[in-house]
This record gives C-alpha cells, sequence and structure tokens, in this order.
C-alpha cells in the first residue's frame, strides 16, 4: 500500500526510535498531493515538534484500522510546512507499506487500582488496571472519556513496584453501564515493566500451585474423615442388632466377620456382601 493511498482523517502514530528508545505520537492525515502526505503536527507543551537530519533517528509511521492489522512505513520522511496558514508535516516515504503481524505480547491480568488521565490537561481518574504487556495496557473505568488516539498515563503499584506507562489510546470498548474499557499501546518504553511481569506471574503461579496443594489436603483428609463401605455396613449391622430383639443381648464385637455378613443378607435380601 502506497502512503498516498491513506484517507484524509486516517489515524495514524508517528513512531520515533532514538538511542533505543522508542515513542510514538498520534496524528491523523490531513490531506494528500501527487507524492505524499500532510498530517496533522506533534506538539509540546504548545509547540511543534521537529525532524532534524540526525542519522540516529529512525521515523515510522503506523496507520492505525478498525478490525485490521495496522500498515507500517519505514524510515519516513517528514518535514514541517506552512499549508493555508496552518503548521502541518509533509510526510514522503519511497517504500509500500506492509501489514504489522507481530505477535501478540503476554498480556499478564491483574484487576488492582491505578489511576488514569487522558489527554493533556484533563484530570485524573481512578480506574482497575486490567492487563499489562511489552507493549501495551487496558484499563476499566467509570468515566466516559474522548480518548481515541488520545495520550494516556496510567500509574500503578504492585509488589516493590511503582509504575507510570505513557501510551496511546487506540481502543475504546463500552462494556456495560458504567464499565468502559479502554486499550492503549505503549509509546514509551519502561524497563521495570517486563521484569515487574515476569515476577508478577511467577507469583501468580506459585499461589496457584499453593492453592491446588492446599485443595488437595483437604480433600485427602475429607476422604479419610469418612467412612468406609466396610464401616458404613458394620453401623448399619449395629443399629440393626441394637433394635432386633434376637441378637439385643449380643454385642457387636463378638459377632464373627462370617455371621455379620449372614444377618446382614437378611437385613438387605439380594444384595451382594
Amino acid at each position: 500500500m502506497l502512503l498516498i493511498e491513506l484517507e484524509e482523517n486516517n489515524k495514524l502514530i508517528i513512531e520515533i526510535n532514538i538511542s533505543g528508545s522508542k515513542y510514538e505520537f498520534p496524528s491523523k492525515v490531513l490531506g494528500k498531493e501527487k507524492d505524499y502526505i500532510l498530517a496533522e503536527p506533534v506538539r509540546i507543551k504548545g509547540k511543534v515538534l521537529g525532524f532534524g537530519k540526525d542519522e540516529k533517528l529512525e521515523v515510522n509511521l503506523v496507520n492505525i484500522r478498525t478490525d485490521k492489522a495496522p500498515m507500517v512505513w519505514k524510515r519516513v520522511s517528514i518535514a514541517t510546512v506552512l499549508n493555508k496558514g496552518a503548521t502541518q508535516y509533509k510526510i514522503m516515504c519511497a517504500t509500500e507499506g506492509f501489514e504489522l503481524n507481530r505477535r501478540e505480547a503476554f498480556r499478564l491480568f491483574l484487576g488492582i487500582n491505578g489511576v488514569a488521565q487522558i489527554g493533556i490537561n484533563k484530570k485524573a481518574v481512578d480506574v482497575i488496571v486490567k492487563d499489562v504487556s511489552e507493549t501495551g495496557f487496558s484499563f476499566v473505568s467509570s468515566e466516559d472519556m474522548q480518548a481515541d488516539g488520545l495520550p494516556v498515563r496510567l500509574v500503578f503499584a504492585d509488589m516493590q513496584y511503582k509504575f507510570s506507562l505513557m501510551g496511546i489510546v487506540v481502543r475504546k470498548v463500552v462494556l456495560e453501564e458504567n464499565k468502559i474499557l479502554y486499550g492503549c499501546r505503549i509509546s514509551v518504553e519502561n524497563a521495570s515493566l517486563p521484569k515487574y511481569i515476569n515476577e508478577k506471574q511467577r507469583q501468580m503461579i506459585s499461589i496457584n500451585r499453593n492453592n491446588a496443594a492446599s485443595r488437595t489436603k483437604e480433600m485427602l483428609e475429607k476422604s479419610l474423615k469418612e467412612p468406609t463401605k466396610e464401616e458404613k455396613e458394620e453401623a448399619e449391622l449395629k443399629k440393626r442388632i441394637k433394635n432386633d430383639g434376637t441378637h439385643s443381648n449380643r454385642n457387636i464385637g463378638s459377632v464373627g466377620r462370617v455371621e455379620r455378613r449372614e444377618i446382614f443378607k437378611d437385613i438387605h435380601p439380594g444384595r451382594k456382601v
């Protein structure tokens, strides 16, 4: 797919790789010409982010598509231009884009409390952190917020870790009344996140094993406490002898095993013993 095949208002993510770190910023297509597109610029504290000619700087462009894999253009050229009195990005790429079909990163379910802020200068709200991975995270909130393509900051603490994750909202799903799921792609890598995921996963496995062992122990103890078939039959025989005048003067301990079988046959005719 050629870059100029993108349509106006298509959602974009400008991905910047520099010195081993990766940053992602939301944008969108504003228009296109014969061999380039015009896109909404990234603004940081009111100033437009510019792209120099640093050889260590690699810029990729990602088109977020609904129900389809994202399209990626590698090593695009971005220049800041003035178009009809508005500052915009002029983006060009010499190669075609391709579908991004990378293997989904392992997602760790959490279900713990956190705080999220969507957009710049917006209020922070209490949320439930649903899951995290090395490439993204999601949370559930009772607040219905304008979110698609906006930057988000998620803060939460667990074990000995305290996180402030930066991302881009790429999905918003209404689960039920007053419950909305926000899915986010991480835009600034966090070196502690992979270590935390591994440690948390090991902790969960250990807890599950301990719980399974406790359940097995409880079942075993319960089975040992329950009377066996022979013990049940003997108890029933004791009851019968106690209530039967013929055997009322005899102690069950003095009744031989063979004789007990014969008495049991009288109690349950036709049943094998």
